[in-house]
C-alpha cells in the first residue's frame, strides 16, 4: 500500500487504490469480438483471416489439429478449408501465442467453428489451454467422434487395423 506524507499524518490516497483496481479489470477483460473473411487455412486449427485491409494469423481456442504434413493432418486442414475457407466469420479473441498468432472462439453463421471441427472429428481438445466452461462439453464431443471413427479418428482406426495384420 502507498502512503502519503502528510505533516501531521499518513494519508492514504484511496483515489489511486480505486484507479489501479480499474486498470486491473479493464486490461483483463477480453478483447472486442471483430468480423473478418477466411482466405487460407493452414493446419486444420489455423486460419489466415482478413480484417481491415490486412491478414491475421488466427488459433482456434480449445483445439488442436494433427500437422497438416502428416495424412490425418491435411484431412483436418482440407476439411476445414472446405467448410470455411471464402466465408465471413465472427472472431472472438481469447489472447495470442508466442508466435503472435491471435487465439479465439470463431463462429460461422453463429454457430462455434471450434466446436464444429470437433463434433466432426477433426480436431480434439487442447487439454493445456481449454479452460472456457465449454471444455467439459467438447471433451464428450472428442470421445464421440473418436468412439464413432469420424475424420481424423477414422485414419488411426485403419492405421492400427492394418498394423495388426501386419503383425500376424
Amino acid at each position: 500500500m502507498v502512503y502519503l506524507r502528510h505533516p501531521q499524518r499518513l494519508v492514504q490516497p484511496s483515489w489511486s487504490v480505486g484507479m489501479l483496481c480499474a486498470l486491473i479489470l479493464f486490461s483483463a477483460a477480453p478483447a472486442l469480438a471483430w468480423n473478418g473473411r477466411v482466405l487460407k487455412v493452414l493446419a486444420g486449427d489455423t486460419l489466415i483471416v482478413s480484417w481491415q485491409d490486412t491478414h491475421r494469423a488466427i488459433t482456434l481456442y480449445g483445439i488442436k489439429s494433427p500437422d497438416p504434413q502428416t495424412m490425418p493432418g491435411e484431412k483436418a486442414r482440407k476439411f476445414a478449408a472446405a467448410s470455411i475457407t471464402g466465408n465471413k466469420i465472427k472472431i472472438n479473441p481469447i489472447t495470442t501465442d508466442s508466435q503472435g498468432h491471435i487465439i479465439a472462439m470463431v463462429f460461422r453463421n453463429g454457430q462455434n467453428f471450434n466446436e464444429f471441427l470437433l463434433r466432426s472429428g477433426y480436431a480434439f481438445v487442447n487439454r493445456e489451454q481449454c479452460r472456457s466452461s465449454a471444455c467439459q462439453q467438447w471433451l464428450r464431443y472428442e470421445r464421440f467422434a473418436r468412439t464413432r471413427h469420424r475424420g481424423i479418428w477414422a485414419d488411426t482406426e485403419q492405421q492400427s487395423s492394418r498394423r495388426k495384420k501386419w503383425n500376424q
